[in-house]
């Protein structure tokens, strides 16, 4: 599909800060960001050009690059933003925040297979291990520990998340109530299992879907790493398995294996323990996030996605923390 004469006009004058020109295509799957692959005459590797969403900031941004320049440099496949003459990572323009990255290869997992998942837990421990030596940046600004959604609201304009769900309740009550019912469920969980004595690190965040890339065994790529930040180890493990696992007790179960194999330190049965909440967990803040969003920049496709969450994938995933957690502390044990 042809660009429109504005975007292209946008898309050029971002490039024209890495001097660079070339052809771009839309990237599908960014769920608020977009990305575009850029084809350069003469350059057999194509590069991909990104534009922040405006709820991002400099700081913000200054903070994922310098964990990918940190991985980098640990010879981790990801892909670290290009620098220009400045060595600015990060361009402004009228149109938005842009960071340009090359492409890098590969194919994502196939979805149900055991072994891959077994294989992306497995890399996740691999992962943590370094990242828990990284330097301490502190924690990124606009986020916060799993049990904290208030940091990630305040990026939109609202002081906690209770102001968004008094927002949402005018819109639909009965939904605000049932989302505010289910955080209550869960922060009462995570208390009750220790989750704020438990340590915290960098974590991925992203560690999920088509954002780990494969060429036969070989991991060929790590994209997105525009959520990382630091929490406990097992907010991250609940996260990929919230997405890549649902309410599967035999993925869990492979992919959980493939984490317990190679962790370091072992996962313990106190972690184990927090993970099945921390999967609900995970579906809270796949809930708030694009209903903030959507509530700041009147996006009524993010409101909808947290309207699906809320009306099925809570339930399944509350309805299903018995089993997981029997999956997780089995993993720890073995």
């Amino acid at each position: 599909m042809s660009l429109a004469p504005a975007l292209r006009a946008e898309i050029v004058e971002a490039l024209s800060r890495w001097e660079l020109a070339g052809e771009a295509e839309r990237l599908g799957g960014g769920a608020a960001n977009e990305h575009w692959r850029i084809a350069v005459e003469g350059e057999e590797r194509p590069w991909v050009l990104r534009r922040y969403h405006p709820r991002h900031d400099a700081t913000d941004i200054a903070y994922e690059h310098r964990v990918l320049a940190y991985l980098e440099a640990r010879d981790w496949p990801v892909a670290p933003p290009l620098a220009d003459a400045r060595g600015r990572t990060l361009a402004e323009t009228d149109a938005g925040l842009w960071a340009l990255f090359r492409w890098r290869g590969g194919e994502p997992a196939p979805p149900e297979s055991p072994l891959y998942l077994q294989r992306k837990g497995a890399l996740l421990a691999l992962l943590h291990s370094d990242l828990a030596e990284a330097p301490d940046f502190g924690q990124r600004p606009g986020f916060g520990r799993a049990d904290d959604l208030d940091a990630c609201v305040r990026a939109d304009g609202h002081e906690s998340v209770e102001a968004l769900l008094d927002w949402y309740a005018g819109r639909d009550e009965a939904r605000a109530t049932s989302l505010a019912d289910a955080l209550t469920r869960n922060r009462e969980a995570l208390a009750t299992g220790g989750f704020a004595e438990l340590p915290d690190q960098l974590i991925y965040y992203e560690c999920l879907g088509g954002n780990v890339r494969f060429r036969e065994d070989t991991v060929t790529a790590l994209f997105d790493f525009d959520l990382t930040h630091r929490d406990a180890r097992v907010a991250d493990i609940a996260r990929s398995l919230a997405v890549d696992c649902g309410v599967s007790a035999k993925r869990a179960g492979a992919w959980l294996a493939g984490y317990a194999n190679l962790a370091q330190p072992r996962l313990n049965e106190d972690e184990a323990a927090l993970i099945a909440p921390l999967i609900t967990a995970a579906e809270l803040w796949n809930t708030v996030l694009p209903l903030s969003i959507g509530s700041r920049w009147g996006n009524e496709s993010q409101i909808r996605a947290a309207e699906t969450s809320i009306d099925r994938r809570l339930a399944l995933s509350e309805e299903a923390e018995r089993v997981l957690a029997a999956v997780a502390l089995q993993a720890a044990r073995t």
